[in-house]
């Protein structure tokens, strides 16, 4: 099996076990894939991301899903925000205003009165439910994980029953399974 290949492969099982939580597994195959490609931007971001998680940062999970599906420009456009992000939490003289943007993008409002900072839920955005659903679909399909691509696509559908686009996924992402179920027998 040629380096690309393998590379590609390792990529693949990096991927499919930081969508599954098992982030030391994916840490270990980023890990092996920057070995063979020192400049592979996927994994080089799965490392950070597995490292910021650790330290807390929940939020990389999201930004890593996001990443994958990006083409190079934002690719590059997200890898500076999340490192200016894990800047400003880290730095004392941090970015307020950008922290703030921040926590609204996670559903966090942040309020200041005198010296105090107070946090604060607001309702989910349906939106980025909807989105995250449809990015772990096409995750999937792209791993050939046709039954998981389904029930994400599923769960935005059912957020967004009116949306035809969504809707194409969901039907084609059926016809894919049924082609595998064929083939099998």
């Amino acid at each position: 099996m040629d380096v690309k290949k393998k590379s590609e492969e390792l990529l693949q099982y990096g991927i499919e076990s930081f969508l599954n939580n098992r982030f030391d597994k994916s840490k270990m195959f980023f890990s092996m894939v920057l070995s063979m490609e020192p400049e592979n931007k996927i994994a080089r971001f799965g490392v950070v991301c597995i490292d910021a998680i650790e330290d807390g940062l929940v939020e990389a999970k999201e930004m890593f899903s996001v990443f994958v599906f990006s083409d190079t420009r934002q690719q590059d456009a997200i890898m500076e925000v999340f490192e200016h992000y894990q800047n400003s939490i880290n730095s004392p003289e941090s970015d307020v205003d950008y922290l703030y943007d921040v926590l609204s993008l996670y559903n966090v409002k942040a309020t200041t009165i005198g010296e105090d900072l107070y946090l604060s839920k607001i309702e989910p955005d349906k939106n980025k439910t909807v989105n995250t659903n449809m990015l772990l679909g096409r995750v999937y399909e792209k791993m050939g994980d046709y039954s998981k691509a389904i029930d994400h696509f599923a769960k935005a559908f059912k957020m967004k029953p009116f949306d035809e686009d969504l809707m194409k996924e969901l039907i084609e992402m059926v016809r894919k399974t049924k082609k595998d179920e064929q083939k099998d027998t």
